[in-house]
This record gives C-alpha cells, sequence and structure tokens, in this order.
C-alpha cells in the first residue's frame, strides 16, 4: 500500500485529487475521493451524483476507457501520445490510486499548466507551438476529450526512462466521452466537431486566437 501525505496534495478536480508519488519523482496518483469529500454541484453531472452514485464510476471509468481505447489502437514503439500515460493502480491510505506520469521542469519543479502561464502572461510563442503539436496529435488520433480547460495543459518533460524527454505540451486530464449522451462516440465527425467547440472555448478562455480551418491557435 501506497502512503500517501496529504501535505502532498497538489491539484483537485471534482471526482480526483492528485497527489506526488512517495517514492518516485516521476509520476503522480490520481486518488478516486470518498463521495463526501466531493464539491457540491447544481449541474447535471452533480445532480446525477446524488441521485445516483453508480454515475460518478462511470465517469472516472470513461477516461481510462478512452485511453485503453487509443493506446490498443497505436501499439508501435514510437506513439507519441498527447495525454499522460496511466500505469496501473494502487491500494493506498487515502483512496484507490491511480498511477500517472509527472510533466515536471529540468529542475525537477512542477511543470505550468497552460491557463497559468496565459494567466501570469508567461505563455510564450514555443509554448503555443507545443500546445499546437498536442491539439493536432488530439485530432489525429481522434481522442474524446470532453474537459480541454486551460488547467489541464501541462508543459514540461515527461521521463523517458533514461531522464527528461523532450519539452512537451500534455493533456493530464479530462479526456473520455463522459456525456450523459455520448455523442462524440458515434462517429468521428461528431466528435470533431466537439474538439472545434473545446478547442474555441480554450481559446477564449486564454485570450488566444483559434483558427477552425487550420485547427491551431496563435496569438
Amino acid at each position: 500500500m501506497l502512503t500517501l501525505n496529504t501535505a502532498d496534495q497538489i491539484a483537485a478536480g471534482v471526482q480526483r485529487a492528485v497527489y506526488l508519488h512517495p517514492h518516485d519523482s516521476t509520476k503522480l496518483v490520481k486518488v478516486l475521493k470518498q463521495s463526501h469529500d466531493m464539491p457540491t454541484r447544481r449541474n447535471f453531472n452533480g445532480v446525477m451524483d446524488r441521485l445516483a452514485p453508480s454515475t460518478r464510476l462511470r465517469q472516472v471509468r470513461k477516461e481510462y476507457q478512452e485511453y485503453l481505447r487509443v493506446m490498443l489502437q497505436h501499439p508501435e514503439p514510437d506513439f507519441h501520445a498527447p495525454f499522460s500515460h496511466m500505469l496501473g493502480f494502487a491500494t493506498t491510505n487515502l483512496g484507490l490510486g491511480c498511477i500517472t506520469e509527472r510533466v515536471s521542469e529540468p529542475d525537477g519543479s512542477l511543470g505550468e499548466t497552460i491557463g497559468k502561464k496565459a494567466k501570469s502572461g508567461a505563455l510564450t510563442d514555443d509554448d503555443i507551438g507545443l500546445l499546437n503539436d498536442t491539439i493536432s496529435r488530439i485530432y489525429r488520433y481522434n481522442l474524446r476529450a470532453s474537459d480541454m480547460n486551460a488547467k489541464n495543459f501541462v508543459i514540461g518533460h515527461r521521463d523517458n526512462g533514461s531522464g527528461p524527454g523532450p519539452r512537451e505540451c500534455v493533456l493530464v486530464d479530462g479526456f473520455g466521452d463522459i456525456h450523459a449522451i455520448p455523442v462524440r462516440s458515434m462517429a468521428d465527425w461528431s466528435n470533431r466537431m466537439g474538439l472545434d467547440g473545446s478547442c474555441a472555448k480554450l481559446a477564449r478562455k486564454t485570450k488566444l486566437h483559434w483558427d477552425n480551418k487550420a485547427r491551431q491557435f496563435s496569438r
């Protein structure tokens, strides 16, 4: 069992909290929250969480299923995933944990999100280029990504087994068709329409321009 320190929590979403791995500086642990620790939401998903608790697990399961779908379709050794890899599950003192890659700076500090960089005015042209590279792979692999918000894209390096890999932008959360009616899973064209809408929203939040024809961001 992994023993996690609550002081090592680095992020929290509705369903899960993210912790530093206690023994491996290249990995993180996403822990499923207890139902009583989840924030109260008044939207459709929040209502369903309260009335039908099983729907909560469905949303988390959709992310794992999407990861498996894309990975099984791309077994080639040089496949460059636009998302952080899931490396298995572990029992922790705080609940069930999913081990994932950590995106870091060369000095070992955590990589910054696109949202944080945009808010502080630190988003560079190189950063936008890395984001565009990731977006192009998301479209190429037809990834179902239902929550492509600015805090789910992190810039930094992933460990490649022998040290830090190339600098890149990584989607660390928010993939999987979690909608009540899984429109994005019905056809490639419907998923691309959903991705177009998500990218347009991301552009508004980061004050970038989204070219829906080229499917690229710019200032």
